[in-house]
């Protein structure tokens, strides 16, 4: 029998197309769709499942000027995002060189340790010059977490977690001669990796380069000998990137044809000036994937849980309105404006009420201010009476009432303004 060769290349061709199809299926095994046509209601672009790639969140420094409640914040946010696990810039504590007091800095770490329990996922410790410097924070560090540095692997990623406060109580910002040691070692043991990251307190390479930042009006770098310069030659031309704190400002910038951050605050001293200065709280994102690090910086207050406006908090706005309703705005003496106000939460609420009384006003309304508190599902009737100033003309903007309540941590942050219920 006479073989088609066209034919058979035909059939091979289509058995090949076939296996191929076969193995994308196998690779996507989860999606399942019930769509016949050509043509699919979907893009071509390949599911980013990649089981090698992985996510992970950074906080940064908190202290240097602790601000209450937005580390703890953090935490709540960073799990609502499910990182596979949390990495710190160190300045987790107040602690201080003058500080000496084994009990107040034992007391310092677990206030932090209650904070950090609230994760979901591992969190990773990093010293920093508040954590550890002096004798006293050196020896209490070593008795909750044993080591001051250190490396770990994750995905064939290699994690080093140094330590700039090096050497017996406080010093000027220096890894030390041992450490250094011990980074070389751990670079040539894991020279197979995918990519490093490094994490340090201090971002040293500006202190070699003389470069003084100021903050709070204060210069915080000068030149010195960190031996960061070592670390660089022994990391050589592989992939990495580094992570630093220490200055409270964010900002990226460009060594060896590498990556170097330094993060900005999550809750640390800050004069909150904007992206601008680098000077905002947020959690840095990093997703690995097989071309590199990728980051997103997330500011606390653009993270936002599901329960950011419940059912609640539409009850409660919607009826924030007058009762009374008044067809001319010249016909208000003596006239009284009735505004309930009810808890529909099962918190506690506190508010103030202020009316925007200029100095033209033609109108004086008692109470001016008021204040209320009102438990879960309490309510409270505010009466306001109404009075033309004497020898007032003309016809002159009415005021506006100013609302603000807050409660529950923040589950409400509520403010608006009410106008008069004027008809035209």
């Amino acid at each position: 029998m006479k073989v088609n060769a066209r034919l058979v290349v035909a059939i091979l061709g289509v058995f090949v197309f076939y296996e191929v199809i076969q193995a994308a299926e196998i690779k996507v095994p989860d999606f399942k769709h019930s769509v016949t046509t050509e043509k699919k209601p979907w893009t071509d672009k390949k599911f980013l499942n990649n089981p090698a790639n992985f996510q992970f969140a950074i906080v940064a420094d908190r202290t240097g000027g602790v601000r209450r409640g937005i580390f703890t914040e953090a935490v709540k946010k960073v799990n609502d995002l499910r990182p596979e696990f949390v990495m710190s810039v160190g300045d987790l504590i107040t602690g201080g060189s003058r500080q000496r007091n084994e009990s107040v800095i034992m007391n310092q770490w677990k206030e932090f340790n209650s904070f950090v329990k609230g994760f979901d996922m591992p969190f990773f410790y990093l010293p920093g010059n508040h954590d550890v410097s002096n004798e006293v924070g050196d020896r209490v560090w070593d008795k909750l977490y044993g080591v001051r540095y250190y490396s770990f692997i994750y995905k064939n990623v290699l994690f080093l977690c140094l330590n700039t406060q090096e050497g017996p109580g406080w010093r000027p910002p220096s890894l030390g001669d041992k450490q250094i040691q011990w980074i070389n070692e751990e670079l040539k043991k894991h020279d197979q990796v995918r990519w490093t990251m490094v994490f340090l307190h201090q971002p040293l390479w500006l202190m070699e380069e003389g470069i003084l930042i100021r903050r709070e009006g204060q210069k915080t770098l000068r030149k010195s000998d960190t031996g960061w310069p070592k670390v660089e030659k022994a990391l050589g031309d592989r992939e990495y990137t580094v992570f630093a704190g220490h200055i409270h400002h964010y900002a990226k910038y460009i060594r060896n044809n590498r990556s170097y951050y330094m993060l900005g605050t999550t809750g640390g001293g800050s004069q909150l000036r904007g992206t601008s200065f680098g000077e905002f709280d947020h959690a840095t994102w990093v997703t690995m994937t097989d071309q590199g690090p990728q980051l997103a910086n997330l500011r606390l207050d653009g993270i936002l849980g599901d329960d950011v406006s419940t059912e609640s908090h539409q009850k409660f706005w919607r009826s924030l309105a007058f009762e009374e309703y008044f067809s001319d705005g010249l016909l208000l003496e003596g006239k009284e404006l009735t505004l309930p106000i009810r808890n529909h939460f099962d918190f506690e609420i506190q508010g103030t009420l202020k009316w925007s009384l200029s100095n033209k006003s033609a109108w004086k309304i008692t109470p001016e201010n008021a204040e209320v508190i009102l438990k879960p599902n309490a309510e409270k009737i505010m009466k306001f009476k109404i009075s033309r100033i004497q020898g007032a003309n003309g016809i002159l903007p009415l005021p506006r009432l100013e609302v603000k309540f807050q409660g529950g941590e923040k589950k409400l942050d509520l403010r608006t303004l009410l106008d008069f219920p004027i008809g035209n």
